[in-house]
């Protein structure tokens, strides 16, 4: 299932059991004019450092986008023959089939400065993002210490969607694009093309996304799901961010059930903030709790309840844009014994709430968050792949063009 789910950094430079130095956005300390990168191109494979070099198939993310990955497994004893010092690039690139070059060279750098051990192995992982087509992926291993080089050659397919309900997302978007990661934040990363998600509203809406940012109580400490966590509230979050209304507002806010506080409130989205939304995702993902929020574990769900009362019983005035709530959770069961009263609500709160709420787990079946926000009379969008993130869009955008 997970598989199914967003890797959302679209590309990832991962070392396993190596210590190296390592730089995952593309490195401009490789001049490609200093190497003759044309010449070893138009020369076909080549694999004068042993390697094993593997392309899986293209899947759909949660943020819409469709990644191939590509892993080039190095093992220790073969780079020990030539030395303990190694500066490692991998320059990627993508053409058409006929070989027209798509996107400019992305280059990952790292570098070990020590014998390795000889039963170890580096493992670089590496993503792509692709529309629809068929294309050639192109990768240069080159050792600056050794002057050794590699290249590989593969022939990508990425199949169109059957029954695509959103046939024309892709409308706006670069045919590739290589995203930019922090090396700090080697699971968030962003491409920096847009959706299209045109809303033809006729009058104006006050759109508001709220997603949970810890994990769900019953999972903490569980490191897989944490991962699928993420993967799923930024994919999320940064799909939905790209919806276009004729008439209206958007705003995102990342709430830490846990602490009960609200890390992350931005209004006016035009571009999210995503620095400031990574740094709320770590805030509200680390182990440490104070005792006080240990202590007062009983009242997250009452913490939830009053959040959401605050941002949408208190609209009430005719002449106020209709609010629009988007509520982006896990499965998510509380202590037992937590306060779990419904949300009250009197009169029209003159807001629309949708529930997209995603399961992390097989074992994710029970979900308490429902009971606070039944009142509400949510439309509930239960979540295990992509592609049911693709048509809760779809139902979304449909719906809110009909104001």
């Amino acid at each position: 299932m997970r598989n199914a789910l967003i890797k959302s950094a679209c590309v990832l430079f991962l070392l396993a059991v190596i210590p190296t130095r390592s730089v995952q956005a593309s490195d401009s300390s490789l001049d490609l004019k200093s190497i003759p990168i044309s010449d070893w191109l138009n020369g076909g494979e080549q694999k004068e450092i042993p390697w094993d070099f593997r392309v899986s198939n293209p899947y759909l993310r949660v943020d819409q986008r469709i990644e191939v990955s590509y892993v080039a497994i190095l093992k220790a004893k073969d780079l020990n023959r030539t030395g303990k010092d190694h500066e490692l690039f991998f320059v990627s690139r993508i053409s058409s089939p006929d070989g027209e070059w798509l996107e400019e060279p992305y280059i990952t750098r790292s570098s070990f400065e020590q014998e390795l051990q000889p039963n170890a192995q580096a493992q670089f992982v590496m993503r792509v993002c692709l529309q629809p087509g068929d294309y050639l992926l192109w990768l240069v291993l080159y050792d600056r210490q050794t002057g050794k080089h590699n290249v590989a050659r593969r022939r990508v397919r990425v199949s169109e969607l059957r029954g695509d309900p959103l046939p024309d997302l892709y409308r706006h978007m670069p045919l590739v694009e290589f995203p930019r990661s922090e090396e700090s934040d080697q699971g968030l990363g962003f491409v920096q093309g847009h959706l299209y998600l045109p809303i033809r509203n006729k009058h104006p809406l006050r759109v508001e996304v709220i997603s949970t940012l810890n994990p769900p109580e019953q999972w903490t400490g569980r490191r897989r799901v944490l991962r699928t966590q993420n993967d799923v509230t930024v994919g999320a979050v940064a799909a939905l961010s790209q919806m276009e209304l004729d008439q209206g507002t958007l705003s995102i806010a990342g709430v830490d059930l846990t602490r009960q506080a609200v890390l992350f409130d931005q209004s006016g989205v035009q571009e999210v903030d995503w620095p400031s939304f990574a740094e709320a995702l770590k805030k509200a993902q680390a182990p440490e709790v104070s005792a006080k929020a240990l202590q007062e574990s009983k009242n997250n769900g009452a913490f939830f309840r009053e959040f959401l009362s605050r941002r949408i019983v208190g609209q009430s005035s005719t002449e106020d844009p209709m609010r629009i709530v988007i509520v982006v959770t896990s499965f998510q069961l509380f202590e037992r014994g937590s306060d779990l009263t419904p949300l009250q609500i009197e009169g029209d709160c003159r807001c629309r709430v949708y529930h997209l709420r995603f399961r992390l787990n097989m074992n994710d079946v029970f979900d308490e968050i429902e009971k606070i926000i039944r009142p509400l009379h949510p439309k509930t969008f239960n979540l295990i792949t992509a592609q049911d993130m693709r048509k809760a869009i779809a139902e979304i955008v449909s719906d809110l063009g009909k104001f």
